[in-house]
């Protein structure tokens, strides 16, 4: 996609911006500072259930 963006950008005479390299840098400078995903709400880790019937022989 870089080589198209630089022909359009070219042939359009206005920048062109690729969105997959500026994704990618993006989550490069997330890393960078540090930043992880969210551990509450939707993206919460699951709650302990109790294991019953013939599972529970797996019960940590």
């Amino acid at each position: 996609m870089t080589d198209l963006s630089i022909w359009l950008s070219d042939a359009l005479g206005i920048p062109v911006i690729d969105g997959v390299s500026v994704a990618v840098k993006f989550v490069e400078a997330l890393v960078g500072a540090g930043l992880d995903t969210s551990k509450t709400g939707d993206l919460a880790y699951p709650i302990s259930k109790p294991y019953t019937g013939s599972l529970s022989v797996f019960a940590p």
